[in-house]
């Protein structure tokens, strides 16, 4: 290597690591200097609420849950934030992880939402990989969510996950037969804060495949959509087998 390109790559190394100090900085500042404000400020006005309930009119009730409402909804906001932040700096060994056992233990913590819209998921045989264990959870958390909050009114959700072993990835996908994204949203929607239907319509923050994607990413994969609107939404995604064979040494038998 010469000279100049070991000093170019010496640059590169520290403008990265100073990059990544300030990028922790603001993880502290979030998660401190801004969520404290705002359980000030909810407890305050639950306080309020507790002790002058009879003496307020229903316009101020009113004002009064907006507020409430706007300082939880900028909490969910802030979690979501920090969930995504601590992604980049995540130090969880890779392990050996049952993908089945996952997706069954994701459907049972969304048993409720199930059996209320009697929704169905079909789960072919899925492939045993190499994973961050709690990133691989919440990837099909937020993904299995997905396809069962955004459904059609009064339709019943019908959910299929499938794996195709590749060269080089595992291929999974994840289909469901909700309202489905236009065109123009389906590279949108993985970017923070990017939603394709207005929250009023779907709760939600627009992080959940924002997270996906950058869970993927520390795996070496990818995701993308394919949709139609009215019809449903499939999405793909990788993970690549060479992390696996990377770390398999490290594992026990």
């Amino acid at each position: 290597m010469s000279t100049t390109l070991a000093k170019q790559l010496a640059n590169a190394q520290r403008e990265l690591a100073t990059l990544q100090a300030e990028y922790d900085e603001f993880s502290y500042i979030v998660s401190h200097d801004l969520s404290a404000p705002l359980r000030q400020i909810e407890g305050f006005m639950e306080l309020v609420v507790a002790n002058n309930t009879d003496s307020f009119d229903d316009k101020t009730k009113r004002h009064i849950e907006l507020v409430l409402g706007g300082s939880a909804q900028a909490k969910q906001l802030l979690e979501a934030l920090l969930s995504y932040s601590r992604l980049n700096a995540a130090t969880e060994p890779y392990t050996l992880l049952d993908v089945n056992k996952i997706v069954i233990e994701t459907q049972q913590c969304f048993s409720a939402v199930i059996a209320e819209k009697n929704a169905v998921i079909n789960c072919e045989s899925l492939p045993n990989i190499i994973g961050r264990e709690a990133q691989i959870k919440q990837l099909f958390s937020h993904l299995i969510h997905n396809a069962l909050h955004y459904q059609l009114p009064n339709s019943r959700a019908d959910i299929t996950i499938n794996a195709v072993e590749m060269d080089d990835v595992w291929q999974f996908s994840i289909k469901d037969n909700g309202i489905g994204v236009a065109d123009k949203f389906t590279e949108k929607i993985f970017k923070i804060l990017r939603r394709a239907v207005p929250a009023k319509k779907y709760a939600g923050m627009g992080m959940g495949l924002a997270i996906a994607r950058k869970i993927l990413q520390n795996h070496h994969g990818a995701i993308w959509l394919e949709s139609e609107e009215g019809i449903g939404s499939s999405f793909y995604f990788t993970i690549s087998k060479t992390i696996s064979r990377a770390v398999a040494k490290d594992l026990p038998l």
